[in-house]
């Protein structure tokens, strides 16, 4: 299929879903929650590597994995603070 042909049936799929998500409030509440949810899965990533920079340099090492920036996206700064402990103790 050529891009022309693609693009002309993913252009109205789109907006009919944008449609949707207006029309329906729940709808469009449970795609703002999922946003929410992976700016802070974003958010805690990037968090994370910074902590993991900065605590590289004192000879710790902080590893990035899904359970870890998962715990930190869902907790917050006590998820934060949990990771860290768990570093200095383990």
């Amino acid at each position: 299929m050529s891009g022309l042909v693609i693009m002309s049936i993913c252009i109205p799929v789109g907006l009919l879903f944008l449609y949707v998500i207006i029309r329906h409030a729940k709808l469009g509440k449970i795609l703002e929650g999922l946003s929410v949810f992976w700016f802070r899965f974003a958010f805690a990533f990037l968090l994370l590597f910074v902590i993991h920079l900065g605590i590289g340099y004192i000879g710790y090492n902080v590893p990035i994995n899904l359970f870890s920036v998962l715990t930190i996206a869902v907790l917050g700064i006590p998820g934060v603070l949990g990771i860290t402990a768990l570093i200095f103790i383990l």
